[in-house]
């Protein structure tokens, strides 16, 4: 009977494993369950992340991809801040929501130091609840063979030659969000009087290619090269510069940050741990090898980029100053309004 048991012990211990991409497993401080994103984040994360973690370290990381950062919250809201993850990947928008709901432990530069090394603007962000590790902003994408110099304003996803092809995405996805409330801005609006955006977005849906909801639905597009204009993470914008006919640029108006986010749930049973990835992902070394991997802005300033590097993502305290953040609380306000306001408009 005691074979037995033990048999049926392991076999429990070897199929929740299974449910994981790994870099190992471990029991106590010596392990960590990290929550995050798939397809190339997960590959990405694997090799300059949690394997060189584990190799400096000794703690194993268990990885497993799971959808969005807002279905990661989701995950921590529902298990009352004990969802059976140690770190969640997400954006400042789900750690202002953890702050308010209490449900992400708090952190400090006295358990993160390299926190010290953050911009105030970026630090200011995390509201207390998590760090943020990097920065992306919403660029404006756009056919290369349609454009011999980038287009320079928001205005030219509703300029005639190329309307037809713009993509209007839906405000469940942040982009959808921010390309609302560019649009409002366009004339005159504001986060808090988006009237004009969705009067913008209603005129450009009648002749758009597509309202995806998601930012991967957007590639089939690029690859069969139909689009023309439409809004996008730098981050994945970049990826498919290098192998479509698409480049992306920041118009004159500027734009605003998307700034990606590690918490912790209050309930996690690893925190030192946890706290030790924060201080390590922040670390500068680990900074620079993330961004210039994952195509992003690295969260700590002062660090030296190639030019054209530079030239297309956030790696300046000057280029933070000049991203607009916004309010997250007035996005968790009004986003489901917004969704349903944006639904009306394109119908």
């Amino acid at each position: 009977m005691k074979k037995i048991a033990g048999l049926g012990l392991a076999l429990a211990v070897a199929l929740a494993v299974s449910g994981c991409t790994s870099t190992g497993a471990g029991s106590g401080e010596d392990v960590l369950v990290v929550e995050g994103y798939g397809a190339e984040y997960q590959q990405l994360f694997d090799e300059h992340i949690g394997t060189p973690f584990t190799e400096q370290t000794g703690i194993q990381v268990q990885y497993s991809a799971s959808g969005a950062a807002s279905e990661h919250y989701a995950a921590i809201r529902a298990a009352h801040g004990d969802p059976g993850f140690d770190v969640a990947v997400m954006t400042n928008l789900e750690l202002f929501q953890g702050s308010k709901d209490g449900l992400l432990d708090p952190v400090s530069e006295q358990q993160v130091p390299n926190l010290a090394k953050v911009s105030k603007k970026i630090r200011d962000t995390t509201y207390g609840a998590g760090v943020i590790h990097d920065v992306q902003q919403v660029a404006l994408m756009y056919k290369r063979s349609l454009f011999p110099t980038p287009p320079t304003s928001w205005n030219v996803m509703w300029d005639p030659k190329y309307r037809s092809g713009a993509l209007v995405f839906n405000p469940t996805n942040i982009m959808g969000f921010y390309q609302v409330l560019s649009a409002a801005e366009l004339d005159g609006g504001s986060i808090t009087d988006a009237a004009p955006g969705f009067a913008r977005i209603a005129d450009l849906a009648t002749s758009a290619l597509a309202t995806p909801q998601a930012s991967a639905e957007a590639v089939p597009y690029m690859e069969k090269g139909t689009a023309t204009v439409f809004p996008y993470q730098d981050g994945r914008a970049a990826i498919y510069a290098e192998t479509t006919d698409y480049d992306f640029t920041v118009p004159q108006e500027g734009t605003y940050a998307v700034l990606g986010a590690l918490g912790i749930p209050v309930g996690a049973a690893h925190k030192a741990a946890a706290h030790r990835f924060m201080d390590y992902w922040l670390s500068p070394e680990v900074q620079q090898r993330w961004a210039t991997a994952y195509n992003v802005g690295p969260a700590v300033t002062g660090l030296q980029f190639p030019a054209e590097f530079a030239a297309k993502h956030v790696t300046t305290a000057e280029q933070i100053d000049k991203l607009k953040i916004a309010d997250p609380e007035i996005v968790a306000r009004d986003r489901t309004e917004w969704s349903r306001k944006w639904a009306e408009a394109v119908r």
